[in-house]
């Protein structure tokens, strides 16, 4: 039991870390950049992603909050 509550830790520790390393270098790379049109680029393919996975959620469960009247 211990074994698999330090597995399921572990795990989400490794996902926090992935998801907090793209962040920092999503936003370096806004920052940085002296390509608006990079810039521009980025930041529609994360709403697009934004929006994709909106609607997958909207899809799965029916959360009033979140989705509106979807």
């Amino acid at each position: 039991m211990y074994k698999i509550l330090i597995i399921f830790l572990f795990l989400n520790s490794c996902t926090y870390f992935v998801a907090k390393e793209t962040i920092q270098v999503i936003d370096e790379a806004l920052e940085t950049s002296p390509n608006p049109e990079k810039k521009k680029k980025i930041l529609e393919k994360q709403k697009t992603k934004k929006n994709k996975a909106k609607e997958f959620y909207c899809s799965k469960v029916k959360d009033e909050e979140k989705c509106g009247n979807a």
